[in-house]
C-alpha cells in the first residue's frame, strides 16, 4: 500500500484540540441579538461613533480599521460547549479584533453544531451577514449555486490581498474551496503546513501495559489481548473489576481505531481511483464481527451509546478505570495528562500505531486537508460586502492570525525569544476552570475559525501538559491521501438524488451497525444489510460521489 501523500506528508504533529472545535451547545437560536444588515429588509449595517484612528497597513495592503465609525455586522455561530462566556465578543481577541477593525460583530450562536440547526437557519429565509459551519465543502456548493451565498473570488482579488496571496502561493487549496459552478463561496481554516495535519489517534494507558506485562498492540489481534488483559488483571490496582478497557464518545472514533485494518472506512473513501462506503462493503462484515467480539466480552464500553459526552469520558480516564480511547494529542492525552498530574503516582498515556489487520492493511484516517470544511460565508442579502471580506481578510493577516490563535499580547501571550508564548494562568489556570475553558476565554482557537491554523498554539498546549515529543509524528507515514475522500463539491442536480437517499440511509446505517455489534441482529444478517442498502438506490449515491471525485481529479 502506498505511503506517502500528495501534498508529501512525512512527519506530522498534532492539530487543534477537539474540545476547542465549534461543536457543543451554549445558546439557543431562538434568543435575540442585535439586527445588523444581514437580511435584505433591514438596511445597511449601522454605523456607530468610535474614535477615529490613522490608517496603518494590516498586512499585504489591507488597511485598518475598515472604516472611522464601528460598523456592526452580524455572524452566525455555534458557539462550543467548553466556551461559557455570553457570546463570542467575551473572548479577549475578538475585544481587541474589533478595536483594530471598527467592526463590531453581533453574533448569533446556534445551540449546537448540528446539521439541523444549520439547515433551520438556511431555510428561514432571513440570514446573517455571515454564516460559520463546519459542512461547507458539502454545503457551499447547494447554498451557493441557489443564490443564498455570495460569490467570493471577485472580492478577494480586489479587497483581500492577504487571502489572495494564500491562494496564490496554494493552487490546490483554491481547488478545494472551488465549487462545481467556478466560485469560492466560503473562506476555510487552513493548515499551511503539510506536515501538521494529523489530527486524533490511538492512545492506551502505557503504565496499565506495564502491568499487565504486554507490549504495545501492533495488530488488531494484540490489541483484542490487550484490552482482555486490561478487563481481568486488575491494571487499577484496586481489587475490583471495574475496569473499561476501550471507551469512547462515539462510533465513528472506534470505526477511525479499526475500520482500516480491514481494508475499509466506515464512511466514504477511495480505492484505486473509485469511490466506496464502508457499510456497503463485504469487508466491513469482518470489522462489526470484531467490534462485536469487543462488546460481547466487555472489552469495548457497554455505555458507549449513551455516554457521549468529553465529561463522562473524562471522569472515567480520571477515576481510572478507562484503558484506551481514540482521540486528540491536546484536549485528550494533554488534558488528561494534566488533570492527573500529582494526582496518580504511576498514570501514563502512550500514543499506539494504527493496528495491523489480519490481511496486512495498516492506516491511519484521522487526518484532515489543507483546507478545512469548517470556515465562514457570506449571505448574499447582505448590504456590506466590501466591509466583510476586509474584515475576513484581517482573519489570514499575520496579525489576525495571531489574535485567533494566541489572543491578545500582554494578556494572553507574551512574546519570548522573538515567538508568542501562552501566559502560565492561561494553560495553568488556578481559578476552578479547565484549562480548554481559559484558553477559550482568550482566543477563538486557530484550528477551528475561518484563519490559518499555527502549529505553536497546538505544540504550546502539549508541552503545558508535559509532553516535550510530538505522538503525531508517528502517524505520517500511515497517512495515505489516495485513499481519503476529498472535500467533495456536488453539483445540485448530483445534490438533489444524493440528499434524499443519505438521510434515510445515514439513519438505517448507524443503528443496524450498532445493533450488530450490540448482538441485537446477527452477524449471519449482513447480507440482508447490503441488500437492502441496494433497495434505498444507494449505487445512485456512489454514483454522483464517482461523479464528482472524478471531476475533482480532473477526469
Amino acid at each position: 500500500m502506498k505511503k506517502v501523500n500528495k501534498f508529501g506528508v512525512v512527519l506530522i504533529v498534532l492539530t487543534l484540540m477537539a474540545s476547542l472545535a465549534l461543536s457543543a451547545c451554549s445558546k439557543n437560536t431562538s434568543e435575540k441579538t442585535p439586527e445588523s444588515g444581514g437580511n435584505s429588509s433591514k438596511p445597511a449595517a449601522e454605523a456607530t461613533d468610535s474614535p477615529k484612528s490613522e490608517k496603518r497597513d494590516a498586512g499585504n495592503g489591507l488597511m485598518m480599521p475598515i472604516a472611522d465609525k464601528v460598523i456592526n455586522l452580524s455572524l452566525w455561530a455555534p458557539s462550543g460547549g467548553n466556551f461559557k462566556g455570553k457570546d463570542f465578543n467575551d473572548k479577549f481577541s475578538f475585544q481587541k479584533m474589533e478595536e483594530n477593525t471598527g467592526v463590531h460583530i453581533n453574533f448569533q450562536h446556534a445551540t449546537e453544531a448540528s446539521e439541523e440547526a444549520f439547515s433551520l437557519l438556511m431555510s428561514s429565509g432571513k440570514l446573517p451577514d455571515m454564516i460559520y459551519t463546519s459542512m461547507w465543502d458539502k454545503e457551499a456548493s447547494k447554498y451557493g449555486s441557489k443564490g443564498a451565498l455570495l460569490p467570493l473570488e471577485k472580492l478577494i482579488e480586489e479587497k483581500a490581498p492577504n487571502i489572495k496571496k494564500i491562494l496564490e502561493e496554494n493552487p490546490d487549496i483554491r481547488g478545494l474551496i472551488t465549487s462545481p459552478d467556478g466560485h469560492i463561496y466560503y473562506l476555510p481554516n487552513l493548515m499551511l503546513d503539510s506536515r501538521y495535519l494529523t489530527q486524533m489517534f490511538p492512545q492506551i494507558r502505557q503504565d496499565w501495559l506495564e502491568k499487565v506485562g504486554l507490549p504495545m498492540p501492533e495488530t488488531t489481534d494484540d490489541w483484542y489481548n490487550v484490552l482482555k488483559a486490561f478487563r481481568e488483571k486488575d491494571p487499577n490496582n484496586n481489587g475490583k473489576a471495574d475496569e473499561i478497557p476501550l471507551v469512547t464518545v462515539n462510533l465513528n472514533n472506534i470505526m477511525f481505531l479499526f475500520a482500516p485494518a480491514f481494508g475499509v472506512d466506515y464512511e466514504f473513501f477511495v480505492e484505486n481511483g473509485m469511490v466506496k462506503y464502508g457499510p456497503y462493503d463485504p469487508r466491513f462484515k469482518d470489522v462489526v464481527e470484531y467490534l462485536n467480539k469487543l462488546y460481547n466480552e466487555k472489552l469495548l464500553d457497554p455505555n458507549y451509546l449513551v455516554d457521549t459526552t468529553f465529561k463522562t469520558l473524562t471522569e472515567k480516564v480520571t477515576t481510572d478505570v478507562a484503558g484506551a480511547w481514540f482521540g486528540w494529542a491536546g484536549s485528550y492525552m494533554g488534558n488528561f495528562t494534566q488533570l492527573m498530574e500529582g494526582k496518580h503516582p504511576t498514570f501514563s498515556i502512550a500514543p499506539v500505531l494504527p493496528p495491523k489487520g489480519p490481511n496486512g492493511d495498516q492506516r491511519h484516517v484521522s487526518f484532515r486537508w489543507p483546507a478545512g470544511p469548517q470556515g465562514i460565508a457570506v449571505s448574499s442579502q447582505t448590504k456590506n460586502a466590501d466591509e466583510i471580506i476586509q474584515w475576513l481578510d484581517y482573519q489570514y493577516s499575520e496579525e489576525g492570525i495571531t489574535l485567533n490563535n494566541f489572543g491578545v499580547e500582554g494578556k494572553s501571550y507574551d512574546i519570548v525569544d522573538g515567538q508568542p508564548k501562552f501566559k502560565r494562568e492561561v494553560t495553568h489556570p488556578e481559578n476552578g476552570v479547565s484549562n480548554t475553558e481559559e484558553l477559550l476565554n482568550h482566543t477563538v482557537g486557530g484550528g477551528s475559525w475561518a484563519t490559518v491554523e499555527d502549529p505553536r498554539y497546538s505544540q504550546q498546549i502539549r508541552e503545558a501538559s508535559g509532553q516535550m515529543d510530538n505522538p503525531a509524528e508517528l502517524f505520517g507515514p500511515y497517512n495515505n491521501f489516495d485513499y481519503k475522500m476529498p472535500p467533495l463539491q456536488l453539483l445540485p442536480e448530483e445534490n438533489d438524488i444524493v440528499v434524499p437517499i443519505m438521510a434515510d440511509v445515514t439513519t438505517y446505517v448507524t443503528e443496524t451497525i450498532n445493533a450488530f455489534i450490540m448482538g441485537k441482529k446477527p452477524i449471519s444478517d449482513y447480507d440482508k444489510f447490503i441488500e437492502q442498502l441496494k433497495n434505498m438506490k444507494f449505487d445512485l449515491v456512489l454514483e454522483q460521489y464517482q461523479k464528482a471525485y472524478d471531476r475533482f481529479k480532473g477526469k
